[in-house]
């Protein structure tokens, strides 16, 4: 659980909740550079300026081979690490934001391989429910650290078929037959964490985490919108264009880009799905009326003014016939 602390002495504290998986940027616009993506309940502190954005705080612990030193900007510290760096509540805790490469930091004090820092930035109002109080970090705690540091081989073959299990000494969950290509990940001791891909038939699989609603309509979410906020569904839909909203578009800050969809299949109403500079340049090359499977996190279940579901894209694939 993150705390954020207030900057500004002049101006009033309030405790926040993040209520979702929201960017935290470098200024308050959808055109500001995002320092970092705040998780869902995330506890912050920081000053409500008026307007639909929040001056916020970050302050965690991060892994110091992550970090290398800077003078930019007034800033001690910058994200070394290619992909970005985890923030946590305290050394080897819970994460509470994922920092980009490149984020620059304030240090505030240090404990063995860990790094405490802060960082003042901006977050969407809307993402935020005020909160009565909010516990100050934790003291650091001594604990098992795997070793990001010596990560030499990236790439691998596995020698001989393997047993893949979901922890060190853990049970096994798939069989790996020799030559199966592999990213390594981490080590710990004698045991390495592995990424592997291939290709599945899509009626072999279901939805990998409780947490994946499937089968949920837009209409169920009109109707009961506020059971479904946080909630991430697996839609298929339709592309229709790709936007950018303006001060009419309450629910999305203005400036963001969103895709514009007809569904979910077979359903003929539209939804909003929110996605980031980064991703919407493959979108803009798709032919309206292409139909995409996504995951999505559900903002609001009806806009404001046309009752549509407003989503966060959290992953995408064509559908294909």
């Amino acid at each position: 659980m993150s705390v954020l602390w207030a900057a500004s002495p002049a101006q009033a504290q309030q405790s926040f909740r993040a209520q979702l998986n929201e960017n935290f940027r470098r200024d308050s616009s959808t055109a500001a550079p995002i320092l970092a993506s705040v998780r869902a309940g995330a506890q912050l502190i920081g000053s409500d300026v008026g307007g639909r954005w929040m001056r916020i705080t970050l302050d965690g612990w991060v892994w110091a081979a992550s970090l290398e030193s800077t003078s930019q900007d007034g800033f001690d510290l910058r994200v070394r690490v290619s992909g970005g760096e985890n923030l946590r509540r305290s050394p080897n805790e819970q994460v509470v934001a994922e920092l980009r490469e490149g984020c620059l930091l304030s240090e505030v004090g240090r404990q063995g391989d860990w790094i405490r820092v802060r960082r003042e930035g901006w977050m969407w109002g809307q993402s935020l429910e005020s909160v009565s109080g909010v516990a100050a970090p934790p003291e650091p705690t001594a604990g098992p650290v795997i070793d990001q540091t010596e990560l030499e081989l990236d790439r691998a073959v596995v020698a001989d078929r393997a047993a893949l299990r979901g922890l060190p000494d853990g049970d096994t969950t798939a069989v790996l037959g020799a030559e199966a290509s592999v990213r390594v990940l981490a080590r710990s001791g004698d045991w390495v964490r592995v990424q592997t891909e291939g290709w599945l038939r899509e009626d072999e699989l279901r939805a990998g985490s409780p947490g994946v609603l499937v089968g949920v309509s837009g209409a169920e979410v009109r109707s009961r919108p506020e059971e479904f906020v946080n909630k991430v569904v697996q839609w298929t839909v339709q592309l229709i264009a790709v936007q950018r909203a303006d001060e009419v578009r309450y629910d999305i800050p203005a400036g963001q880009r969103y895709l514009l969809v007809r569904g979910p299949v077979p359903e003929t109403g539209f939804a909003y799905v929110t996605v980031t500079d980064e991703q919407v340049d493959q979108f803009e090359q798709m032919e309206p009326l292409t139909e995409l499977v996504i995951l999505g996190r559900i903002r609001q279940g009806r806009s404001r003014y046309l009752g549509n579901p407003v989503l966060q894209l959290v992953d995408f694939a064509l559908r294909e016939n």
